[in-house]
């Protein structure tokens, strides 16, 4: 059997069987009033330049008995290190005796997520380029959890399976949306929008009593975003052609259709073994009766992939790479969106080919095959929210919470990716104590996210020293720096 990799993290404290009640239940608490509770006001190191508007922004969406302290959760945020749990934040962001409001914080957040997505749209659409199309990105990725209270999560399938991993994870699954915005220098980059939380059938019980919860499944939670999406941009006055890049698994008739209606351009994936068939006949004069929607003969992928007629040749950018590839293309009508559609069979190098397709048959090749490329920059997105955020790590319970402490990680990220976007290279990475390192590579983005942590903590301490120099407070400061980097 395999060895798992160890971890440098620390572990998580073990709870022992049959412990008491604890000490911190919040209803007991509650009762009683403490005159001497110590409350937090602000963040220990606040935020600062363009990271503090955007914050402030979102901020407003809340109510202001409450608000105040999402930008002291993000504040700890940038700065938490190890396993990146909620009370990890709270330590980083110098939470005082009030950390249970915090967490209530958290419920509020998971509760207007859909306001503060329509917020941070905003803030996209002010500051990108917004040509005559946009492209955004959609997939689920799951998270690992454990504990049978932990509400919402349930058994899923695992998409990267390490040697010791099973097939199936324990945990929750989420639909994810994404702008995948163009940088000039760095490529497609995705800023994630807005996530919802997929329940299976199975657990829905648990959560129907408490929360009125309902099944959707995956297809209909994408609808439900991309109805958002679309309505946002049109309140916000945006008018360009909206393209959606997904997977093959929501190329289905359930997630196609209503998508389709919203006036979105969707690229996928299309299965090899696709039921395809030709245009059908133009009607003839006085023909009566509707005209055909499908073709009268049926139309194989794989036999027009095994021929050697028929190929092209195109250069495309590729995930930041020009390209040469061969392929084929075609129009053709299906029943996933009950009309026509343009196909795209791409070679690859090694020979093996895929096919693809775009609802708009009069799409261009190369816009259909850098859509396809695009859509990599949203598992990007899933490794960096995954491994420099933390995401899934914040071990909390309410449904509510999970949620909000889950877009929380992508709205971070989002914040950080147009903090950076205008930024020189030079700003980003200072790479002079690692000679090994490529010194052209381009920066990651913990490196994007440590710059800002960096300006936040040297803003913090440097103001200190401008006035008089006070011994007191210089050494306030110095524990505080140490107990971030401990």
């Amino acid at each position: 059997m395999a060895k798992r990799k160890g971890s440098s993290k620390r572990q998580q404290a073990q709870h022992k069987r049959g412990r008491k009640k604890s000490r911190h239940d919040k209803r007991e608490r509650l009762k009683r009033r403490n005159a001497t509770r110590r409350k937090t006001t602000g963040a220990r190191v606040p935020l600062v330049g363009m990271m503090q508007t955007m914050v402030s922004v979102l901020q407003s969406v809340l109510d202001r008995r409450v608000g105040f302290r999402f930008s002291i959760i993000a504040s700890g945020m940038l700065l938490a290190a190890g396993r990146r749990t909620a009370s990890a934040w709270f330590v980083a962001a110098g939470v005082q005796d009030d950390w249970d409001r915090f967490y209530d914080c958290l419920i509020s957040v998971g509760r207007t997520s859909g306001k503060l997505a329509t917020a941070l749209l905003g803030l996209i659409v002010r500051q990108l380029v917004v040509g005559d199309r946009i492209v955004v990105g959609m997939d689920d990725s799951p998270t690992a959890r454990y504990g049978k209270h932990v509400e919402g999560a349930g058994v899923h399938h695992n998409p990267t399976p390490g040697p010791a991993d099973g097939e199936w994870l324990f945990g929750h699954n989420w639909v994810a949306l994404a702008w995948l915005g163009n940088h000039p220098i760095w490529g497609v980059i995705a800023l994630p929008l807005r996530s919802m939380l997929y329940v299976r059938k199975v657990d829905i019980a648990k959560l129907a009593e408490k929360y009125r919860w309902e099944f959707r499944t995956k297809h209909e939670l994408g609808v439900e975003l991309m109805t958002w999406f679309v309505a946002a941009l049109k309140a916000l006055g945006v008018k360009a052609k909206v393209w959606l890049v997904v997977d093959g698994a929501y190329a289905a008739m359930p997630f196609l259709k209503p998508v389709l209606e919203l006036g979105v351009v969707v690229v996928s994936r299309l299965r090899k073994d696709a039921c395809l068939y030709d245009l059908p006949p133009e009607p003839r004069p006085g023909q009566r009766g509707r005209p055909r929607i499908y073709g009268t003969n049926r139309i194989s992928l794989a036999k027009r992939a095994a021929h050697n007629d028929g190929w092209e040749t195109i250069t495309y950018n590729c995930r930041g790479v020009l390209v040469t590839r061969q392929y084929k293309t075609f129009r053709a009508t299906s029943r996933l969106v009950s009309g026509e559609i343009r196909v795209v069979i791409l070679r690859f190098e090694d020979g093996g080919w895929a096919p693809y397709f775009c609802t708009d048959a009069s799409a261009e090749v190369r816009d259909i095959l850098e859509a396809v490329a695009a859509r990599w920059a949203i598992e990007e997105h899933f490794h960096d929210v995954k491994e420099v955020w933390g995401a899934g790590q914040q071990q909390v319970r309410n449904i509510w919470s999970n949620i909000g402490c889950w877009n929380l990680n992508g709205w971070l990220d989002t914040l950080v990716e147009l903090c950076s976007w205008d930024m020189e290279k030079t700003e980003l990475t200072d790479r002079s104590d690692r000679p090994w390192d490529n010194t052209n590579r381009r920066p990651s983005h913990a490196d994007r996210r440590r710059s800002i942590s960096r300006k936040m903590l040297q803003n913090h301490f440097l103001t200190a020293l401008l006035s008089k120099p006070d011994r007191q407070k210089i050494q306030t400061l110095l524990d505080q720096l140490i107990a971030l980097a401990a």
